[in-house]
């Protein structure tokens, strides 16, 4: 019942107007106590995509939610990462694994909030944000499913670095990162890696 009631909130909301409109198709972890997000936190993440990509005139909708088997809550190792895409990147939408804990696969002292991940059968990305992401992960992976590498600049949700300035709710993409994400937006269109939902 609560999967059911789950998929009617997050499709019911949409984005605001745009010149492109592209579906995410949600893969959920959960265990038995259920998934290991809330539906606040999905729609947190989809906001913050929304908002930051409006200079780009995009938007983002929620088309599909499926279950992920609960081996999908805590990803450990590359072949974790790989295995979440087995037979699940139908569509020409755009994949998003939400996982409890995602483990840094180059650091095991650390964890991930999200990462860009590279399907091992073809050249497909997918997205997967873990539960303790920052409510702006999603727009920050999908910045690199856009072409986005990390980034120096200080506005940009693109930069890592720790730094004080400016105030974590006035970053966004640096307008250079806006120029840089058209030809890889104008590319996925042309090539039908993404198509318009609406």
């Amino acid at each position: 019942m609560r999967w059911a009631l789950l998929l009617l909130l997050l499709l019911g909301a949409a984005p605001p107007p745009r010149g492109h409109t592209f579906g995410i198709q949600l893969h959920l972890a959960s265990d038995d106590r259920g998934p290991v997000v809330s539906e606040d936190f999905i729609a947190e993440q989809l906001a913050a995509a929304n908002k930051h990509f409006e200079p780009l005139d995009i938007g983002f909708e929620i088309v599909g939610v499926d279950a992920l088997p609960a081996s999908a809550v805590h990803v450990e190792t590359r072949s974790d990462r790989d295995g979440l895409a087995t037979d699940r990147l139908g569509g020409k939408l755009i994949h998003v694994f939400l996982v409890g804990q995602l483990d840094d696969v180059d650091d095991e002292d650390r964890i991930d909030f999200g990462v860009t991940w590279h399907a091992k059968h073809d050249d497909r990305k997918y997205v997967i944000v873990a539960s303790q992401a920052l409510p702006r992960t999603l727009a920050h992976e999908l910045g690199h499913f856009f072409g986005l590498p990390h980034s120096s600049y200080a506005i940009s949700i693109m930069n890592k670095t720790e730094r004080k300035e400016p105030p974590q709710d006035q970053r966004t993409f640096a307008d250079e990162e806006i120029a840089a994400m058209r030809p890889v937006l104008r590319r996925l269109l042309r090539d039908r890696v993404i198509v318009d939902v609406r």
